[in-house]
């Protein structure tokens, strides 16, 4: 093959190849989902003195899921996910033990929320938790995209 040859078939190609990868890229954007961002408002949960240390109260955020929250210290409040990583059977929490239990397949949680033994494959979903001196705030999605 002559350079003259080679240089016209190299020249020829390099549209083709361009105008492939482009067609390419924007194939993938198009079936790609979009990246939403997550949006969080802030809702009033309760009262601090309404609930004594170690102590439970359920709850329901803005999409209507249920959770709980619970007194962990003098101003340490956590609200965490009653709907087990393992079946979503709903877990309640034991004061005494200082636990979350799961009474389907004897799934327990630390009061973080992480297993601590049973079958569940990840700790229970938690929730972000504000406490503006005798109020507590939870950080809720939003149900918008």
């Amino acid at each position: 093959m002559k350079r003259k040859d080679f240089l016209h078939s190299l020249f020829a190609f390099i549209p083709l190849g361009t105008a492939f990868a482009g067609i390419s890229f924007m194939g993938l954007k198009f079936i790609s989902p979009p990246q939403v961002e997550k949006q969080y408002r802030k809702i009033f949960a309760m009262n601090l003195d309404d609930l004594a240390i170690n102590e439970s109260k359920p709850f329901f955020d803005l999409r209507g899921r249920e959770l709980v929250l619970v007194r962990t210290g003098e101003k340490d409040v956590k609200a965490i996910s009653t709907t087990c990583t393992h079946l979503g059977c709903k877990v309640h929490w034991e004061a005494d033990k200082n636990i979350f239990f799961c009474p389907c397949h004897n799934g327990v949680f630390n009061p973080d929320g992480a297993v601590v033994e049973g079958p569940p494959p990840r700790p229970l979903d938690t929730y972000r938790v504000q406490v503006e001196g005798k109020v507590v705030y939870l950080y809720s999605e939003t149900s918008e995209s």
